[in-house]
């Protein structure tokens, strides 16, 4: 029987970049003054743009919840659908950092940067992961620097500074260290950085985690990561709503073995 897992999220559209909200992050840091003169955007100008970005994606709008059935759901919608908007939301309604890492991840470098809105809900059966992982392709550079701000004494990944690494290493090492941890992992596009081979092996260690019970919600436009077939299934809005689909359906699985044909 499943210790945790994340079974349903329900969408609340009409909560989405409410006014409140925005004008709250600038009053809560009494520090900083994020102005139109600092951003190059007046806060009239978020209100309005950020309530066009999201609340004019259609799966937002035709979308009250989703029921995830297996510990691998992949979303393998197109760029600009809103996938990453969603792993982005997912993880911080968890309660982890919006741009890398776990719920003890304290910075921020971009205080407009897809707001949290408790526009989603989470329902989990028949527990809460205590915890977990979120990995975000374009957030390493600056996960990294956190890292060596942090005081002396705390050298996670075996001690080894990540930045004398390849873009590719760094995601492995990372990725590496979690084997036997079973938590809930968000994997937004993995890929981007990682050679075939690399790619291969990341299934593999998914495979393992997925045998601890350990939960995965996998972004991804690859045809390697998202092969893995067991325990696994896989999520597209091609008619603007959310919906299963087979490997040899995807898109991108097509594609690829079109190009390889020639």
């Amino acid at each position: 029987m499943r210790r945790n897992f994340l079974k349903t999220i329900y969408f609340d559209n009409s909560k989405l970049w409410n006014k409140d909200n925005i004008e709250k992050l600038y009053e809560e840091d009494d520090n900083e003054d994020y102005d139109q003169e600092d951003t190059g955007i007046s806060i009239s100008e978020y209100i309005s743009t950020g309530d066009e970005y999201i609340k004019n994606i259609p799966i937002f709008q035709n979308t009250e919840e989703l029921e995830l059935q297996e510990l691998i759901t992949y979303f393998v919608w197109e760029n600009g659908s809103g996938k990453s908007t969603l792993m982005e939301h997912i993880a911080t309604t968890i309660g982890f950092n919006k741009e890398w890492w776990t719920k003890n991840t304290l910075y921020n470098t971009n205080k407009i940067d897809n707001l949290e809105n408790n526009w989603l809900t989470l329902s989990w059966q028949p527990s809460k992961f205590l915890s977990g992982y979120f990995f975000r392709a374009e957030g390493i550079y600056n996960f990294v620097n956190y890292l060596q701000d942090i005081e002396d004494g705390f050298a996670p990944y075996w001690w080894e500074n990540l930045h004398k690494m390849s873009h590719g290493q760094q995601f492995m090492r990372i990725f590496e260290s979690q084997m036997d941890t079973v938590w809930i992992y968000i994997l937004d596009e993995i890929e981007s950085a990682l050679s075939p081979v690399n790619q291969l092996k990341v299934v593999e260690m998914i495979k393992y985690m997925v045998s601890k019970w350990s939960q995965f919600l996998i972004a991804s436009h690859s045809p390697i990561i998202l092969s893995i077939k067991e325990n696994s299934q896989i999520l597209s809005c091609d008619d603007e709503k959310i919906h299963e689909i087979n490997y040899d359906n995807i898109p991108c699985v097509d594609m690829y073995r079109r190009i390889l044909k020639k």
